[in-house]
């Protein structure tokens, strides 16, 4: 039986040159200002939908822009339910607006993290830290976060072949091999595992609609797994004169196209897919086996009510409350209302400097939740 469960929010992302989800838009559109290739495509794409459907002008800045939980609910409640949102987008648009998002963000995502790396960052450098003290065969990782960098951290730091990742069951590792578009699924080759649960899907992983498996990659690969995401037609569309970008499909499924499964910022998230049904129930077996539950940048947001209620059912339930830690950072304002919440939800064993920590990953902290 595992001791600690991590439970990582966008603060622990953070520490990996990663935006908060409020600098997500401005991010996004930095693509403005790229060479012509796919992002910049993908932006000016979401800049005519924006412009289209809440009437701003197509180059808005990011603080114009409505908040992407907005933009996200506003196309999953028309798209989901088979209807249009206005004249121009029925749901098939829609749908593809979605993914564009989607791919962008994984894009932005792994360009802020190979940033990060290449200034070695001191935010890098703790974070790495912390995976080094930790005792990985004594921890779970439940992470909140679609990005990769928990993992690309991991890779890096155990030089990449040393150590392996499970996502739990029915999510197997592949990889994508040169001049065949049919992925490969690799077997196990027996090196310690870390156990990773991705509560609302991940950037390096793909799905097949016809035998429900998912498939993880290799960090590096996001931006081949972004691609991934629109069909040819899409990319005709919004690239007209880019070169086409051939999809990769199912080992099993013969012709079967691999697509994603993301559970975006939608106040309405769609989680009733069998690989987040999965990974809820791995993520409740992780936090009923431990003892300490350990939380890292993650501010108990109230959009999450799904998974705090997660959260408080199986604290309760369980014969002894767990040792419950929490770390954060930021500006002063922030960690203090972030400390309200925890104190709200979990009761008086929230002790600021004892069990509640808000100067971030230092070295004393580290000593303390490793």
């Amino acid at each position: 039986m595992k001791h600690t469960t991590y439970i990582l929010g966008a603060g622990c992302s953070h520490y990996a040159g990663l935006p908060l989800q409020s600098n997500f838009t401005k991010e996004l559109l930095a693509a403005r200002d790229f060479g012509p290739g796919p992002s910049r495509a993908m932006v000016r794409y979401l800049d005519r939908f924006v412009h289209r459907v809440f009437d701003h002008a197509k180059n808005a800045d990011a603080k114009s822009w409505p908040e992407l939980e907005d933009i996200f609910t506003c196309i999953d409640l028309a798209a989901n339910t088979g209807h249009h949102l206005g004249r121009e987008y029925p749901p098939a648009e829609l749908r593809t607006v979605r993914r564009v998002l989607i791919a962008r963000t994984a894009r932005m995502l792994h360009q802020a993290y190979s940033s990060a790396k290449n200034r070695k960052t001191s935010q890098l450098a703790q974070l790495r830290h912390f995976l080094d003290a930790i005792d990985l065969a004594d921890s779970y990782f439940v992470s909140l976060n679609w990005d990769v960098s928990l993992e690309a951290v991991l890779e890096e730091s155990r030089k990449g072949g040393s150590i392996s990742i499970s996502y739990g069951q029915g999510i197997y590792r592949a990889r994508l091999p040169e001049g065949d578009r049919v992925i490969e699924v690799l077997k196990g080759d027996g090196d310690p595992l870390v156990e990773v649960t991705k509560m609302h899907g991940s950037v390096n992983w793909l799905y097949c609609d016809c035998c429900r498996r998912a498939f993880w990659f290799a960090a590096s690969d996001v931006p081949h797994i972004a691609d991934q995401l629109l069909t040819q037609e899409e990319w005709r569309q919004i690239r007209p004169n880019g070169k086409s970008k051939p999809r990769w499909s199912c080992p099993r499924c013969t012709g079967v196209e691999l697509g994603t499964r993301i559970a975006t910022f939608s106040y309405r998230k769609a989680l009733d897919f069998p690989m987040f049904q999965r990974s809820w129930l791995r993520a409740e077996e992780a936090l009923r086996r431990s003892s300490r539950w350990v939380f890292i940048g993650y501010s108990l947001p109230g959009a999450d009510y799904e998974f705090k209620q997660l959260l408080k059912r199986v604290e309760v339930s369980k014969p002894k409350r767990p040792t419950i830690l929490t770390v954060t950072g930021g500006r002063p304002e922030m960690a203090a209302k972030t400390r309200l919440n925890y104190e709200k939800f979990f009761g008086k064993s929230v002790k600021l400097g004892q069990t509640f920590f808000d100067d971030g990953l230092t070295k004393r902290v580290v000593s303390r939740i490793a």
